[in-house]
């Protein structure tokens, strides 16, 4: 038994706990929660330091997207200047965002992160709109973001991976869809293998950055030169390079999702998020510039593999396919994490009652989330399907930001609604309200710009998680069918219900929530806290059942850290470069949006350090939605944190996963068909592995390539730079694509030791470290490639490996493909999270609250991410995956960073390790709105609107399932006959 809580409940929460089980025996906790819990209880393991939690966030962010991401960044903003400054412009919209988490996190100190910031924050508002938008992101976390992102890592470890080992000719597309699917499978050891997938991340980041350090000093700046020159005249558009930027930057709100596993998660969440966003912001800088040493812009575009290109300029061809399984393991390593935290997310949206009560089970000897790993794991796997990674990417963008945005605002509602709440980091209100413009504009300016059936699909699944919404949420309707198959799981998987580990400053809200929601459900009998809890001045854990279990506080400052960097660097390096360079059309404008895209990242997950300091819950937008904006409005933060767990379900996760795992699959096999590219089908088989020695390898190139004078490419690096400024929201989508992750740890954060801590100092070591290496790996592009060469380039690291590294470029592919596997690990890891706290709030069914009971995984989370990630595989549009992924996830972002607006005002007590000025979160919730707004109207496609429509369709199923909590027999039986059939039991909030 684990009964490990690190922080004090604030009242909010207890209150919240104490009106759920009915049926139990309390007593008050006056001072301290270590003492609430049932002997035979069983948590989740605050297992998390300040290491862990760098190392995770750095791991899931740092994935496929700094290979996948930088095309689509060029592609949008037209020009080398531009598509740079979209890169920093994105990591640093992630700081902010994820620094914003931070805040609401360590306010809300709850594992999901959105779910919880949401129902409690936006619900500190609005009750019901709290509970509805929690629930929305439940849905959608579950069935889209974290099964996409899951995806996308997978195929991208697929795609490099096998182009890694082909040599005469590509993978076969059906190869591809297999081997993405089989690394699915296999991304479920995530905190071990994180560490080993940052070490190899940076390792192969830095082998860019110096490459393109060296080719500077020699003169190879021709590219860098004029950079903004063919800059996107186009706004909007520059959205879509966002979705592409912010992509590669994914992860920075990853350890708010794992909140309740952080070892003193006040400390560790943002010290996390500082370390860690600064460095990913950096190394994405660096290897992007390190790409513009080596291709122009119409190389880098033309490229289906930019790190591949890249290597087999600087590193020949034999070694330089290499790279690709670097980049696979990469894109795996991401995965991993992804997996991770998706099934913290489903085991809280369980707990909340947004899904059934299997997937808040924990397997009682592992102390995971299993139910919810199983359900993330087969919802992406279903994402792998159509293996179109772009499309894979603009579902899950679109679909994030929407939550992200109303994350942020919780954040703002947290700020009046709780402001006796501890934070250890205050984001200045001016800042939260700029990230909810930013998301605003994410979500909006693509669906404008470039309007397609990705946008259409995300809205359609998003609103048709209102149809469950009120039978089975508001009116708590429970089906016989599910019940019997909860039961039948738990037996047979040995699981358990899992406790909340409340922190010593957690948000009563957050507590009450959780009673109100299940005070009808099956859970409420195996709830810790009952009515009584606080009549009497007895410690909690006389209190707490010794059968109940929860996620395990693990993780520390240094895998907080490996966390952010690894979700972050994963595949958006090598993918988004073309994607940031089509949208800007200059390489000066090109580098200045990923200098852009991490300092928004930056703020982003700033924010999300605040608020995940204040909320500290897995599921992290879930709950700072809920928590945050439900501090305002109960309702409305209820159906914003439905919504985001709906729209994260089914399309930021599953996408996310599939752009990191279609990147895989691109560049291993790129690195194995030398002669000719890797057939589709088989870029959508491969699996994702993530290794950091790829950005290391083009960084290094471009520094010796400057060093020899290839600078020519840098020269006049604004010529060419869009005239179009809506465009270069599109650049903004590659280049934050590249940088997602940055919101990885928020979703961990109840398995974030010291989370106060180590929340926001992982993001503060990760995000400045990555946003330097994505500059330079970006520049050592351009010391090999013109801007038509990059734009031209299938694979840009790839064709900057062949110039660059000369025969070494065989090695290029591989390590790339193993870098989008390891973010495609982290985004699989994560999405299994928000899968969990959705349950929690009872916004999916009970089974995903559930984790094994050994393993103390969600395993329903994982499986049903998993499966929708490999559906959406099956297209192997990557771009369009980015713009489908940003566009929702910046709707998301923009709310969370609202939420942490809110709570600057709501919860004013509460304790803040790190606080955030509101200037800035006014700016990032601005930043949002743009990044929502501009793509849509630069460049509007069918995407924008399929998202949209998935989004709204969750509320078809919020009415009579979440509101109404109408309980159908069936689901009933189901999750009992799952829960014991895999040995799942309910996971308790870790707080």
């Amino acid at each position: 038994m684990v009964t490990n809580k690190s922080y004090q409940a604030s009242n909010s929460e207890i209150d919240s706990i104490r009106q759920r089980p009915a049926s139990h025996k309390s007593s008050v906790p006056s001072d301290s929660i270590p003492s609430i819990a049932y002997t035979d209880e069983i948590t989740l393991k605050r297992h998390l330091n300040l290491w862990s939690g760098v190392c995770f966030i750095v791991g899931i962010t740092i994935g496929s997207g700094i290979f996948v991401s930088p095309k689509g960044v060029l592609k949008y903003t037209e020009s080398v200047g531009l598509c740079l400054t979209i890169w920093v412009v994105s990591g640093l919209v992630a700081l902010l965002g994820a620094l914003c988490f931070a805040e609401i996190g360590t306010v809300i100190p709850r594992s999901g992160a959105e779910l919880a910031y949401m129902k409690e924050g936006i619900g500190s508002v609005h009750e019901r709109t709290g509970d509805i938008l929690a629930y929305l992101f439940n849905w959608t976390n579950t069935l889209i973001l974290k099964p996409a992102s899951a995806a996308v890592l997978t195929m991208t470890f697929a795609e490099y991976f096998l182009s890694g080992i082909m040599d005469s000719c590509g993978p076969p597309d059906e190869l591809v869809k297999i081997t993405s699917i089989f690394t699915l499978r296999i991304v479920s050891a995530a905190n071990r293998l994180n560490i080993m997938f940052v070490i190899c991340k940076v390792v192969t980041i830095l082998t860019v950055i110096v490459v393109g350090i060296v080719r500077i000093a020699q003169g190879h700046t021709e590219y860098l030169q004029n950079g903004f020159d063919g800059t996107t005249i186009k706004p909007l558009s520059i959205a879509l390079a966002f979705y592409a930027g912010l992509w590669a930057y994914d992860g920075w709100n990853c350890l708010n999702s794992i909140t309740e596993e952080l070892k003193n998660p006040q400390r560790n969440l943002w010290l996390s998020i500082v370390l860690a966003l600064p460095s990913v912001i950096i190394l994405y800088l660096l290897t992007n510039i390190s790409y513009f040493t080596v291709m122009n812009k119409a190389v880098l575009l033309s490229s289906n593999a930019v790190a591949v290109t890249w290597g087999e300029f600087v590193l020949g061809r034999i070694a330089g396919h290499a790279l690709p399984i670097l980049i696979s393991i990469s894109a795996l390593g991401s995965a991993n994490g992804s997996l991770f935290s998706s099934a913290r997310y489903c085991m809280v949206g369980a707990q909340y009652g947004y899904l059934p009560e299997i997937f808040s089970y924990i397997q009682k000897t592992r102390l995971t989330p299993l139910p919810s790993i199983v359900l993330q794991g087969v919802i992406s796997i279903i994402f792998c399907i159509p293996s179109n990674i772009d499309g894979l990417i603009d579902i899950f963008s679109f679909s994030a930001w929407i939550f992200y945005g109303l994350t942020f605002v919780a954040t703002l509602c947290c700020k009046f609604t709780m402001k006796k709440a501890k934070r250890v980091i205050s984001v200045p209100i001016p800042l939260i309200i700029l990230i909810i413009l930013i998301s605003i504009y994410l979500v909006i300016a693509p669906v404008i710009v470039n309007p397609c059936m990705e946008f259409l699909i995300a809205s359609f699944l998003i609103l048709f998680g209102m149809v469950f919404y009120y039978p089975f949420v508001y009116y708590r309707v429970e089906l016989e069918c599910i019940k019997k198959m909860t039961k039948f799981f738990e037996d047979f998987f040995d699981m358990k219900i899992a406790i909340i580990t409340m922190s010593l400053n957690s948000s009563r809200t957050d507590i009450d929530s959780i009673h109100r929601r299940q005070s009808n459900s099956s859970i409420i009998q195996k709830r810790h806290l009952t009515n009584e809890i606080f009549n009497k001045q007895d410690s909690l854990n006389d209190v707490l059942s010794t059968d109940d279990i929860a996620l395990k506080r693990h993780l520390g400052l240094f895998s907080g850290v490996c966390f952010i960097v690894g979700m972050i660097i994963g595949s958006g390096i090598f993918v988004s470069p073309k994607g940031v360079l089509r949208g800007t059309q200059s390489i000066g404008l090109c580098l200045i949006i990923w200098i852009a895209s991490g300092l928004v990242s930056l703020l982003g997950a700033l924010c999300y350090a605040e608020i995940g300091a204040v909320i500290p819950r897995n599921g992290a937008e879930i709950a700072y939605m809920k928590e945050g904006i439900g501090s305002i409005h109960e309702r409305i933060g209820e159906i914003l944190a439905y919504l985001f767990n709906w729209t994260s379900t089914l399309i930021l996760k599953p996408a996310s996963i599939a752009v990191l795992t279609l990147t895989f699959s691109q560049y291993f096999l790129s690195g194995i068909f030398i002669d000719c590219d890797p057939p589709e089908e088989l870029v959508k088989i491969t699996a994702v592995f993530a290794i950091l020695t790829t950005i290391v390898t083009v960084i290094i190139v471009g520094i010796v390539r400057m060093a020899q004078g290839y600078t020519q490419n840098l020269q006049n690096g604004f010529e060419g730079t869009t005239t179009k400024p809506l465009s270069v929201a599109l650049a903004f989508y590659s280049g934050l694509w590249a940088y997602d992750g940055w919101n990885g740890l928020n979703s961990i954060t109840e398995e974030l030791k010291n989370p106060e801590r180590n929340l926001w100092l992982s993001i503060v070591l990760a995000l400045p470290s990555i946003i330097i290496l994505y500059l330079l790996t970006n520049i050592s592009y351009f010391t090999v490639m013109s801007k038509v060469e990059l734009l031209s380039s299938n694979a840009v690291a790839v064709t900057w490996g062949e110039v660059a590294i000369g025969p070494v470029v065989r090695a290029l592919p591989i390590l790339i493909s193993i870098s989008a596997l390891g973010s495609g690990n982290g985004a699989l890891f994560s999405s299994a999270r928000y899968c969990m706290v959705g349950a929690q709030y009872g916004y999916l069914p009970e089974i995903f609250a559930c984790i094994h009971k050994q393993r103390l995984t969600p395993v329903p989370g994982i499986v049903l991410e998993g499966l929708i990630a490999i559906a959406l595989c099956m297209p192997s549009n990557i771009e369009g995956l980015i713009d489908f992924f940003s566009f929702a996830a910046w709707i998301f972002y923009g709310v969370t960073f609202l939420a942490t607006l809110f709570c600057k005002f709501t919860m004013k007590k509460a304790k803040r390790v790190i606080n955030v000025p509101i200037p800035l979160i006014i700016i990032i919730i601005l930043i949002a709105i743009y990044l929502v707004f501009a793509p849509v109207i630069a460049d509007p496609n069918i995407g924008f609107l399929i998202a949209s429509l998935i989004i709204l369709f969750g509320l078809i199923f919020y009415y009579p399932f979440v509101y109404r909590k109408i309980e159908v027999n069936i689901i009933k039986r189901i999750n009992q006959f799952l829960i014991t059939f895999f040995q799942l039991q309910i996971a308790q909030v870790n707080l």
